[in-house]
């Protein structure tokens, strides 16, 4: 699984970009962290970077990230890897305070 790789799942749930490092077996589960539409919540400052997919602004949710089920991801609809930086520091600000 592709590190910064983003998910639909099933059902209305909104999309997820996978967090984890790709040569980490975690058996059935990744770690990954939702996507929602800029606007549809509050931003909390380098926590919740801005990102760009499809033509479309979203938060990273890395303040809800969770393991889900590998099982319950459907369709790859792109990646993140250009926001590796913004998304590594969101991380590190919520994990370290740094």
């Amino acid at each position: 699984m592709q590190r910064f790789a983003v998910y639909r799942l099933s059902g209305s749930k909104p999309p997820v970009v996978i967090l984890q490092y790709p040569d980490i077996d975690t058996g059935d589960f990744v770690f990954a962290a939702p996507l929602y539409p800029t606007g549809a919540a509050r931003p909390i400052n380098v926590i919740t970077p801005e990102v760009e997919l499809d033509g479309k602004t979203y938060l990273v949710g890395t303040h809800l990230l969770a393991g889900i089920r590998k099982s319950a991801l459907s369709e790859n609809i792109g990646n993140l890897v250009a926001y590796e930086y913004e998304i590594s520091r969101a991380l590190s600000r919520l994990f370290f305070g740094n």
